[in-house]
């Protein structure tokens, strides 16, 4: 079975895992953000940072959230899992000053004020930029996580930004986005 395959092995297994906790069933914005959670733990996989971004061979993946939490307890299902030797560790990030301490950082759709403000504290630094804001990957934004017109999750990913942050993506991912360019502002 090669890389993308298990990828896709592993995220069905660990959506089927998840969605056998939402309660109630029928709840689909409990189970959205569960798959949006599943997404973020396979991010933390299949993305490459730096050796800068730790502070040591066993120091965590910091997973970040800044603005209003939509996940509910989404998360908790992928908080201190493991990540290539490393813990996933998840944080709510109060002070903007804080962020490049992350190396996963989730933006809230009640940042979408703050939101050029928040990607120019991060631009230069390795931390992976995930939002569901409108533009949010034309805007320098590194992955946009949203639900389409189909009701189904879609990518889109700004590689340029993400090169220029000193990360490096799995083609894998890309595989399953569409490719943008920082070419239109946020509305």
């Amino acid at each position: 079975m090669n890389f993308f395959h298990r990828f896709i092995f592993v995220l069905l297994v660990s959506l089927t895992l998840i969605s056998a906790n939402i309660a109630p069933a029928n709840d689909i914005q409990a189970r959205e953000y569960f798959v949006k959670a599943a997404f973020l733990y396979n991010f933390a996989r299949l993305v490459e940072w730096p050796d800068r971004a730790f502070a040591n061979d066993h120091a965590s993946i910091r997973l970040c959230l800044i603005g209003n939490n939509p996940f509910g307890g989404a998360l908790a299902t992928i908080s201190k899992k493991k990540v290539n030797e490393r813990t996933l560790q998840i944080s709510n990030i109060v002070n903007i000053n804080n962020i490049s301490q992350c190396h996963i950082l989730f933006i809230s759709q009640s940042e979408k004020d703050n939101v050029k403000k928040i990607i120019s504290k991060t631009q230069y630094h390795a931390v992976l930029t995930v939002s569901e804001l409108e533009y949010f990957a034309q805007n320098k934004g590194h992955i946009r996580l949203f639900l389409n017109s189909e009701k189904t999750l879609s990518l889109e990913v700004n590689l340029n930004a993400i090169n220029q942050s000193g990360l490096k993506i799995s083609s894998h991912i890309l595989t399953l986005a569409t490719i943008v360019d920082s070419d239109k502002e946020l509305p």
